[in-house]
């Protein structure tokens, strides 16, 4: 697993409806490799956030200066612009109106990445662009295996789950999940109750059943809620269940659960 890094984020003009968006959106960063944060008064700011589409954040921005705890080259900062179009290539990194997590943090991630990597560069702040183009990707903390006949279901899990930096692989049939477990090994496992052929209870049991395999958190999803499927999923092995569609914070909370790391 790689280090987790963590930045300091900075907002000039940003509307107050939209600094709640991106604390939730920052809050998904979380079990990401980089996590970021709104830095307090004092506390350095690595990324700054700039309102594009107002005129007295862009004039602040131009002649902002840096607070001293960013100064002496510790602590570079690189500017994200904010707006519905770029309207120029003065800045290599933009975000684009409305949010949308993914893009948010598809962005700030290439930010971090060449601040992660740079050792020394030139501030943009009141000066030049940045003309280094650093796109790191980074490595996922986490890896994680859905297992759903449903294509849709697979898809909504995938999709929470890279919010969260994790990798995802998918099976729709327990042969399928089988044959990507006898190759990888994961970090949490989520099983549909219902497959075609083998079921959810038994690839659980299976797993559980694997020395190697045994203590990965298995979580069963299923499309009703019963004390019958509590206590066959009890029986499997299974850590917890999960009710479909799961909502985004009983999911957020299940991982957050079961990959919490030091």
């Amino acid at each position: 697993m790689s280090e987790k890094k963590s930045f300091g984020v900075g907002l000039i003009g940003i509307p107050d409806n939209e600094r709640n968006v991106l604390k939730n959106i920052f809050k998904l960063s979380l079990y990401r490799p980089y996590t970021y944060s709104f830095a307090a008064a004092g506390e350095p700011i690595q990324i700054l956030l700039v309102d594009g589409e107002n005129p007295e954040a862009l004039a602040e921005w131009r002649s902002f200066k840096l607070p001293p705890a960013n100064q002496g080259g510790a602590a570079p900062l690189l500017t994200v612009l904010i707006a519905k179009e770029q309207s120029s290539s003065e800045q290599p990194y933009f975000i684009r109106r409305p949010f949308v997590a993914t893009r948010v943090l598809t962005v700030l991630d290439q930010a971090a990445g060449q601040l992660a990597t740079t050792t020394t560069q030139e501030r943009v702040i009141g000066g030049e662009a940045q003309t280094t183009d650093v796109s790191a990707t980074s490595a996922p903390l986490f890896t994680a295996l859905v297992v759903d006949d449903s294509s849709t279901v697979r898809k909504q899990v995938e999709l929470e789950l890279k919010l969260l930096g994790i990798h995802t692989d998918t099976a729709e049939s327990g042969e399928e999940a089988f044959t990507l477990l006898s190759h990888n090994d994961y970090d949490i496992i989520f099983l549909d109750v219902i497959l075609p052929g083998v079921d959810g209870y038994q690839i659980c049991k299976t797993i559980k059943k694997n020395k190697a395999k045994k203590k990965t958190p298995v979580i069963m999803l299923t499309s009703k809620s019963s004390p019958f499927d509590r206590v066959k999923g009890a029986l499997a092995g299974c850590d917890t269940y999960l009710t479909k569609p799961a909502k985004q914070n009983a999911f957020q909370k299940v991982v957050k659960k079961y990959l919490n790391h030091s």
